[in-house]
């Protein structure tokens, strides 16, 4: 029987990594600056969670699949699906994860990003671990997932082991329902969003805006829900948001340990080499402190 998407957490000290997109040489500085040696053993003993989103935008998605695949054979970390790694399980070509088949990825002005791209062999390593990955893990007083902890959702994402079927399961119904509503393409497009449970915990709640917004340069009517406001449960670490002060949310029951790296192509673009504004964090837990790639 195949393991259910919603699995136990590591006992002991934890390192919980943020958002890496295919950041290689800051998750590599980052671990050095953590305490792990090459194969990942910690003298302390700690052991590595990553928070998904692996790959994209940044110069190397294939190491760091990699090194992430090296630390869980090992026992030495785990990872939970970020909503970039499920876009690649569902064949969802995106600008962003065009180095997956093989394609550049171009910016704005029609410039070239630098990525090392996938072969057929690349693509069957990325695929084969993201295929194994839980949506979320959880322990006595600690839970981790991509963008959004919600009970009902993880209450079904436990009854499944397949992430691709309760996608399209979900989807389907979904799509089933909409001939018995009044809804238009926007509001069709949010019953997607919040009712699908993969969409739900890998890529947040969504909610329509009075307002069209510019959003990254694409125009959207549909905004991001802030919903660790209202959470209320067990300490939760959760990534996807890119806030770089990575503040605690909502009354410290929440926290983003994304720092924003995935943006780190942008400094590069615009001829920084070193002294980023976007990085790579870890918090370390129990301790509650963040460590970050440049130390």
């Amino acid at each position: 029987m195949m393991p259910s998407l919603i699995q136990p957490l590591f006992d002991g000290p934890l390192d919980i990594v943020g958002d890496v997109h295919g950041e290689i040489d800051a998750l590599r500085s980052l671990l050095g600056h953590l305490g792990y040696d090459e194969a990942g053993r910690h003298p302390h003993g700690r052991r590595l969670v990553f928070v998904g989103d692996l790959t994209d935008r940044g110069p190397n998605s294939p190491a760091v699949v990699d090194i992430v695949s090296t630390l869980i054979d090992s026992g030495r970390a785990q990872c939970v699906l970020g909503n970039h790694d499920v876009n690649i399980l569902l064949d969802h070509r995106k600008p962003e994860n065009k180095w997956f088949w093989g394609e550049e990825f171009f910016d704005g002005q029609g410039r070239v990003v630098p990525q090392v791209l996938a072969n057929v062999a690349t693509q069957q390593r990325v695929l084969g671990l993201f295929r194994r990955l839980p949506i979320a893990l959880a322990r006595d007083g600690l839970r981790i997932v991509h963008a959004c902890w919600n009970d009902e959702m993880i209450g079904i994402a436990k009854g499944a082991s397949d992430v691709v079927n309760l996608y399209n399961q979900h989807h389907e119904l979904i799509e089933c329902s909409f001939p018995d509503l009044e809804l238009d393409e926007i509001d069709q497009g949010l019953e997607h969003q919040n009712k699908n449970p993969v969409k739900r915990l890998t890529s947040g709640p969504e909610e329509r805006v009075g307002n069209p917004i510019d959003a990254g340069g694409k125009i959207r009517n549909e905004q991001r829900v802030e919903w660790w406001n209202a959470y209320q449960g067990v300490f939760c670490v959760f990534g996807h948001y890119s806030i770089p002060e990575g503040r605690p949310h909502g009354n410290g029951s929440a926290f983003c340990v994304d720092y924003g790296v995935g943006k780190r192509w942008t400094e590069r673009r615009d001829g920084k080499s070193s002294d980023f504004s976007c990085k790579l964090g870890a918090l370390r837990f129990p301790e509650r402190v963040v460590v970050f790639d440049e130390g």
